[in-house]
């Protein structure tokens, strides 16, 4: 509710209540309807009054986050919240509540968590984490929908690094260095590195560097990388490579090559049994690298120049590159206090090249005393020893007696702790080892007035044993070959089809389709189907008139495309008596007789008959639409045959006859040819043939035998075996002949 000239004073609510609170919270019955109403007065006196009637629902009626009013045919609001999806711890963002209403209007938008109204809320992230932030739009009918925002709040410190690189490498060799670096804010980075990426690796990817070692041995080479996140922090961070270069031993080969001793000393700080009895129990740690540059198995050996030496060995493996060794160790004296010892790393490869390097120092010692009791024994085993030989997950007892408080290291890393006891009574501890190594197990004690006690055990954990039974045998083997022939060699014999088919060659072969197939095509020539085109041909020709007399088929193109003046010759004929022949005639041969009757007063001629004979001595030829050729004559030559028939009359009778004479006569005449066009469509048929040819491929098998070598966890059965062959290999786990170290160890 708004004021749109002031602001409102008061809210007076059908309770009876007079309040500026806009937001009534009431206890009802569900299943009840009830009425509410509030007179709203501003700051000029003006009043209005609401009412709204609301149906307390059940619970099972909960609609989740969206309540309507007790109008069914309401609608609900609509709501979201506009803001930032992901802010920086410590740093306030803007939230803005948007709603309407499709059937009335929004009149409050509420934070329920902040007790805010309004549209728009500010808040602030003290802490990183994932948080939600809720609205709630009412409209004029009461009905309520909530909206629901996720926002994520980050660190905003500075960027995470660290660089991933070789602690040692030779000189003149290429090193991979892998830079991890994030934001805890999720920003952008940007990497600066020391020696500087070429420019394909910095287009590869920013966070690998391949950096060339340069330096003598003994020398350390840095390598940086300058982090900076987008808001300006910056972290450098350096990694640090020791140079080494390649040793040669005899022939050239590579030998094994350790870097220098390094040692740290740690003290333990628990007191034994009283100020005046503590004593200083320190354990020193010392740490190599032994490189090798090929592929063998090296073993490593410490040896310790103590007052209580000790020489452990560290089997390494079989490995190309570096492998680290360390050793922890506490050095004894008799009087206690600083000593100058000696420690010494030699390793050996398979080939029996070797290294050294020596470590010597002033150290601090605890002094020796007699007067504790200190042995171990193997579970099961009633022998007392202070040094005992077991495997990995063996358990060992060690029995301890001391008369103040004691520690007890098992030179693995673990450790125990007890209180001593007045009559020396032996106390038993158990202890496994998992791992094989040689481990010098120690127990240290205050002895007071007649000073500190250490005494040792060493333990030596080999690695488990077994027997293999190795032997030979025969085996068939079937080998099998696809091929279209058969295979070189004896024995093949042809199993089955394995693929086969047929494939076109890309010869064809089109005809007409009304011609039939062409006798010239075997049975490898199939058909591939039939085109029909529809085609169209225009034909031209000159003459004096339509070609095809009267029809629309011809068409004028173009009138005295040729205009020519042509003589001809014809030939005239005229029957006159032998008297009256003129010279330019000619006689033909042939009379007339006229049959004269004198008597009857009649004249009877006889009948005469003509019979004609036509040639063409000029044929005009024409291509056809339908192939061949066309033909029209403009020569005709004609022949005339003339005789008579009759009978003769009685009386008097006498013959008159004439001859047939001819002359010829020149004549000129003027002759206009014209264009003549004609579009003819006719339709094509046409059958395409195309060859064919197939292929089979076919298994072919042949049976062989085979000798093969096998190993065994079992003794074979006999005859299962060649005679003779059987080896029984007792090995350990870990060693070059084991073949079934996954399964026993």
């Amino acid at each position: 509710m708004y004021d749109p000239d002031g602001s409102v004073t008061s809210y007076a609510w059908s309770d009876g209540r007079s309040t500026r609170e806009i937001d009534r919270t009431v206890d009802l019955p569900a299943g009840e309807t009830f009425a509410f109403s509030v007179r709203v007065t501003d700051d000029d006196g003006a009043t209005t009054t609401f009412r709204k009637s609301v149906r307390v629902l059940a619970p099972d009626d909960d609609t989740g986050g969206a309540s309507a009013s007790t109008d069914p045919s309401n609608e609900r609001p609509t709501a979201r919240i506009e803001g930032p999806d992901r802010v920086a711890s410590g740093h306030d963002a803007t939230f803005v509540l948007r709603g309407s209403d499709p059937d009335g209007t929004v009149v409050r938008r509420l934070w329920p968590e902040r007790s805010e109204t309004g549209a728009v809320v500010e808040h602030a992230f003290s802490r990183p984490g994932t948080y939600t932030v809720r609205g709630v739009v009412v409209d004029d009918d009461g009905a309520r929908t909530t909206a629901t925002k996720t926002v994520e709040v980050y660190d905003e410190g500075p960027p995470v690094v660290s660089i991933d690189g070789p602690d040692t490498a030779k000189a003149g060799s290429t090193q991979e260095y892998t830079l991890e670096a994030y934001d805890p804010d999720g920003g952008e980075l940007t990497i600066s590195w020391d020696p500087g990426q070429t420019q394909w690796e910095r287009e590869s990817s920013q966070f690998v560097n391949n950096v060339e070692i340069d330096g003598m041995l003994g020398d350390t080479m840095e390598v940086s990388a300058t982090v900076t996140d987008d808001e300006g922090n910056t972290v450098t961070v350096v990694k640090e490579t020791n140079v080494e270069t390649q040793t040669s031993f005899g022939t050239g080969e590579s030998i094994p090559y350790i870097s220098e001793i390094s040692s740290r000393y740690a003290t333990d700080d628990t007191k034994q049994t009283s100020e005046t009895d503590s004593v200083e129990l320190g354990t020193y740690e010392f740490l190599a690298t032994v490189t090798h540059e090929e592929r063998k198995i090296v073993r490593a050996t410490w040896r310790v120049n103590d007052t209580n030496s000790a020489v452990i060995v560290d089997t390494l493996g079989r490995f190309s590159g570096t492998r680290d060794t360390e050793i922890h160790h506490m050095f004894v004296s008799e009087q206690g206090g600083k000593v100058t010892r000696e420690v010494s790393l030699s390793a050996v490869d398979a080939d029996g090249d070797r290294s050294e390097q020596k470590w010597v120092s002033r150290v601090h010692s605890v002094q020796t005393h007699d007067d504790i009791v200190f042995y171990a024994m193997k579970s099961g085993d009633s022998a007392r020893k202070t040094s005992l030989e077991v495997e990995p997950g063996d358990q060992v007892e060690f029995t301890v007696g001391s008369h103040q408080n004691y520690r007890l290291a098992f030179g693995d890393g673990d450790a125990a702790r007890g209180s001593g006891t007045s009559g020396l009574q032996n106390v038993e501890i158990a202890h496994t080892y998992r791992d094989p190594g040689t481990y010098k197990a120690r127990l240290i004690s205050t002895q007071g007035p007649k000073g500190e006690a250490l005494k040792t055990v060493d333990v030596t954990v080999q690695p488990k044993s077994y027997t293999e039974y190795w032997y030979e045998r025969t085996g068939s083997t079937i080998e099998r070959v696809i091929s279209e022939q058969r295979p070189t060699g004896k024995d093949w014999f042809k199993k089955s089809v394995y693929d086969s088919g047929t494939f076109f060659t890309g010869q064809t072969v089109t005809v007409r389709a009304d011609a039939g197939r062409p006798s010239m095509l075997g049975d490898d020539w199939v058909s591939k189907g039939t085109r029909v085109e529809r085609r169209s041909r225009r034909i031209t020709r000159v003459r004096q008139s339509d070609p095809d007399g009267e029809g629309d088929d011809w068409q004028l193109v173009e009138r005295n495309v040729r205009t020519e003046e042509q003589t001809y010759y014809e030939d005239k004929y005229q029957w006159l008596s032998s008297r009256y022949r003129r010279s330019e005639w000619s006689f033909t041969g042939e009379t007339r007789t006229e049959r004269v009757v004198v008597g009857d007063g009649h004249d009877h001629d006889r009948e005469r008959h003509t019979r004609t004979t036509r040639t063409c001595t000029n044929w005009d030829l024409d291509l056809s639409p339908y192939g061949g050729f066309s033909r029209e004559c403009s020569n005709w030559q004609y022949d005339t045959d003339v005789w008579y028939t009759g009978h003769d009359h009685s009386g008097y009778t006498y013959y008159e006859t004439d001859y047939l004479y001819k002359t010829e006569v020149e004549r000129t005449r003027t002759v206009h040819y014209h264009e003549y066009a004609s579009e003819r469509e006719f339709t094509v048929t046409t059958e395409t043939f195309a060859e064919t040819d197939s292929w089979t491929e076919w298994l072919w098998e042949r049976e062989g035998s085979t000798l093969r070598q096998e190993q065994s966890l079992k003794r074979p059965e006999p005859g299962t075996y060649i005679p003779g062959t059987l080896r029984i290999v007792e090995v350990r786990c870990g060693s070059e002949e084991s073949n079934h170290d996954s399964v026993m160890c």
